[in-house]
């Protein structure tokens, strides 16, 4: 046998070895994974979309259609509301706000509105405010969400719901003021109510950006509730209603299940991307390469490179390196679960986000900072599942945040009825039960009661220790080194870095006079 032979024998049984490696290595891979898939489902985890999506609300109960009819006649005075809404809430010192609804005008960025303005453009959306009030009458609300495509059939077209449910929040929140301002107690409450409604109206999705935009709502109505509560007139059984609303907005309870389907569409995702679906979310460098065809032919040849090199690690993804990123990712998923499950169970969040820690520690999976992912050019191929997992630790912690609002929030109105009826505050929240609260409020974030206690100006101090976990003494300033995009938002009371999340109190005019003397600054 000649020496080109023998070489050519060499090689080609080096090939045949090399390809049955990756075969094998291909197989042990998968079967890696199957076998946690299988272990899960022994657990009796919810894998399968099916399992876990909502079943459809019957068309004769479906208010959607009518929801989204109702948005789409909004008027372009909606900007008023928009841009320049009257504030609510609107914080201007640490543990301080302004009441909106007392202020001679409403000003904000450079731009100044009458009330006669805020009258004017709501007059123009009555029609919108009415329908939308009767709808939430019976929050039922069915999108017809197509879960079984994955995450690659929700483009921008399908959110139009979530698209018109922050402005319709923001329109009611506008009455609610508008109305206080009035003097009108009674309609301030009805359109608080709606608002509050439609922030429960899409529990029937599951997915995470509804349930972001859900707490967004709640937190707008929150914000109305403290002013309904600064108002003189305001009876025990309106606040009573108040009551009753807050008390059915529950996020804790909807995350376990937005998590098994977010985990289960991932995985139908997961599939389609197997099947050559990847090149379509990760095109970027194939669409310079095309964009540069009609440039010089170094550049169009580089592109043509790129694309060829971006066709390689795909295909190495999909036999190779998808699979270990898939275990990452469930184990992930389980682990942000199991911390839902623990919170919802030991009435503690911050326990069990510590546990959620070490496993993606543990993992590898990095923290994404208030829930920012890279941009599609930076996507890492070896960690694209697993990474996007790092975005579910944001969402419960803000999921943890605004149930620690929720419980405030009941609180501060049960006080409010408290006072109405004896004529001060309580020395104790004890004192609210069973008369105004079935039990004291627990402070979500270490399952112990909320901080309270009365102020020598004969109003209170209320607060939840923050995502710090430390009782600070009820101090509301932000943590240090913690920067906030805009001089209002470091006073916020719900900032996940305050030292501790402290209901405001209101404002001096002085305060609100330095508010605005430094806004520009």
């Amino acid at each position: 046998m000649g020496r080109c032979a023998r070489i050519a024998i060499i090689v080609g049984t080096a090939v045949v070895a090399a390809n049955l490696i990756s075969i094998i290595h291909h197989y042990q891979l998968r079967a890696g994974v199957n076998a946690y898939i299988a272990e899960l489902k022994a657990r009796g985890e919810l894998l399968d979309l099916a399992q876990v999506i909502p079943p459809p609300v019957p068309p004769e109960q479906n208010d959607a259609p009518s929801f989204l009819n109702a948005a789409s006649t909004m008027d372009t005075n909606w900007e008023v509301f928009v841009i320049n809404p009257p504030p609510a809430m609107r914080m201007v010192a640490p543990g301080k706000a302004m009441i909106g609804w007392e202020q001679p005008d409403i000003r904000r960025g450079g731009r100044t509105n009458s009330w006669q303005d805020i009258g004017a453009a709501l007059a123009k959306e009555n029609d919108l405010l009415n329908s939308l009030q009767q709808i939430t009458s019976r929050p039922d609300l069915d999108f017809n969400l197509d879960y079984a495509g994955g995450f690659t059939n929700f483009e921008d077209p399908l959110f139009v719901h979530l698209a018109s449910l922050k402005p319709s929040a923001q329109g009611l929140s506008a009455s609610a003021i508008y109305e206080l301002h009035r003097g009108d107690a009674a309609s301030a409450v009805k359109a608080t109510h709606a608002m509050l409604l439609l922030a429960r109206a899409i529990e029937h999705d599951r997915l995470i950006l509804s349930e972001m935009v859900g707490m967004a709502v709640a937190q707008m109505g929150s914000a109305a509730t403290w002013e309904i509560l600064q108002f003189t007139n305001v009876t025990d059984g309106q606040l009573a209603e108040l009551q009753r609303d807050w008390t059915n907005v529950d996020f804790v309870r909807s995350e376990e299940r937005t998590l098994l389907t977010d985990e289960a569409m991932e995985q139908v995702t997961l599939g389609q991307w197997r099947n050559s679906g990847l090149q379509s979310y990760v095109d970027l460098e194939a669409n310079a390469a095309n964009a540069g065809s009609s440039m010089s032919g170094h550049r169009r040849e580089k592109g043509l490179w790129r694309q060829a090199q971006l066709k390689a690690r795909i295909f190495m993804w999909r036999y190779w390196w998808s699979y270990p990123d898939e275990l990452r990712s469930l184990k992930g998923y389980d682990a942000s679960i199991n911390a839902v499950r623990s919170a919802e169970t030991n009435a503690a969040f911050l326990d069990a986000l510590k546990i959620e820690d070490q496993k993606f520690d543990e993992l590898g999976i990095l923290k994404i900072e208030d829930g920012v992912i890279a941009s599609i050019s930076d996507i890492n191929l070896h960690t694209l599942l697993s990474q996007s997992v790092a975005g579910v630790d944001t969402f419960t912690r803000k999921v943890m945040l605004a149930e620690a609002a929720q419980r405030v929030t009941l609180t501060a109105i049960a006080l409010k009825r408290y006072q109405l009826k004896n004529g001060k505050y309580p020395m104790n929240l004890d004192s609210l039960v069973p008369e105004f609260l079935p039990a004291v409020a627990v402070d979500p974030v270490n399952g112990r009661p909320l901080h309270y206690r009365l102020t020598a100006d004969g109003t209170f101090l209320l607060y939840s220790v923050g995502e710090n976990g430390r009782d600070d003494g009820g101090n509301p300033s932000v943590e240090r080194n913690a920067e906030s995009p805009e001089f209002s938002s470091k006073f916020n009371w719900e900032n996940l870095p305050a030292l501790d999340w402290v209901w405001p109190q209101p404002a001096t005019p002085q305060e609100v006079q330095n508010y605005y003397a430094n806004l520009g600054k």
